[in-house]
């Protein structure tokens, strides 16, 4: 068995223009192919844009990933890009979700849901600032290219949608929010939103709050599991709605936990140790469930000199049964951003 991995490059604390989608094999834990995609690090407009590759899923005979702001079909058999989309509403995609509707992604910049088809037309759209998640609703300016505003803008941030995943009759999405345990799973109806193109505000409904920075959202029977970024842990939410199960994600027991929420550390690592280093835990991104296993990415911040690491875990116990290290040689600041069975 493998796992397909989607990831971020850093050389020196420097992005690098590209992102590596990584086939790692579990019997070996080694990498086993690997394929560098070409990504934007800077806007027309001169700002920055995170590198690298973002969502993944696999679709049929294909691979589906992307980019700050365009997505990337790849061969599963060639292990080459086939075809690349790219549209306006694009900037800061996240998650990524494909069936026989299209191509569904969460463009975090302007905080919306989009389903596109398969040439990349938008079929259908929700843009969160302009419903009842926000305190103030703004509206959203559609006629702006998104794909070329960098991380210099300051603009919408009460939801930050992250993950998107389809489950029946209904679209799930996870999103983290200003503060560090304001993170939602909000849902609403796949037919109505595809036949009349957007989501009305009574159809817009909570499943679950007070989550830390939600990522990923996996439906497994009836509960769904997330990675909670802000945190380092992996959180069940059961049919009742609420957190059943939390867990901080660490490769061995007895390991010293030294957490710091990650947007905390952002926040106040300079002003607070004036540019000394600190300690710091891998935080958590990326999860993929098979019949007996879960497995969570790890990753640290760009400069640090701890590898990316996947770990698995027992399904049913939910005590760690390994951890396979991403020694990529040339690109040891490599982070995880999605992971998925191959």
């Amino acid at each position: 068995m493998s796992l397909l991995i989607a990831t971020q490059s850093y050389k020196n604390d420097t992005p690098t223009p590209f992102g590596l989608l990584l086939e790692l094999c579990l019997s070996k834990g080694k990498i086993i192919r690997q394929l560098k995609i070409n990504t934007p690090v800077e806007s027309e407009e001169g700002g920055r844009l995170k590198p690298g590759l973002r969502g993944l899923f696999r679709f049929k005979s294909k691979i589906y990933t992307c980019s700050w702001n365009s997505v990337f079909i790849v061969d599963q058999e060639s292990f080459c890009v086939e075809k690349t989309i790219s549209h306006k509403w694009m900037s800061d995609l996240h998650g990524l979700y494909v069936d026989e509707s299209g191509i569904w992604v969460t463009s975090s910049y302007p905080d919306a849901v989009i389903l596109y088809d398969f040439q990349g037309h938008p079929i259908a759209s929700l843009w969160f600032p302009e419903t009842h998640l926000y305190k103030y609703p703004a509206k959203v300016d559609r006629e702006m290219d998104w794909s070329k505003k960098g991380k210099h803008f300051r603009g919408f941030r009460e939801f930050h949608a992250n993950h998107v995943e389809v489950n029946g009759n209904y679209v799930y999405v996870t999103g983290r929010g200003e503060k560090l345990n304001n993170g939602k799973i909000v849902y609403f109806p796949k037919d109505s939103f595809i036949s009349e193109g957007k989501v009305s505000d009574f159809d817009l409904r909570v499943y679950c709050s007070s989550l830390y920075g939600p990522h990923d959202g996996i439906w497994q029977d009836t509960n769904i599991w997330v990675t909670e970024t802000n945190k380092s842990t992996i959180a069940i939410i059961d049919k009742n709605r609420k957190v059943s199960f939390r867990k901080k994600v660490i490769s061995k027991e007895g390991e010293k936990i030294e957490y710091e929420g990650i947007m905390d550390f952002v926040k106040t690592t300079y002003k607070r140790l004036k540019g000394k280093p600190v300690k710091r835990t891998h935080w958590t991104r990326g999860l993929c469930i098979t019949e007996n296993s879960v497995f969570v990415g790890q990753s640290v911040l760009a400069g640090s000199n701890s590898l990316a690491r996947v770990v698995e875990i027992c399904k049913s116990s939910l005590k760690v049964r390994d951890c396979i290290n991403l020694d990529i040689a040339d690109y040891p600041e490599t982070r995880i951003f999605q992971l998925i069975k191959n």
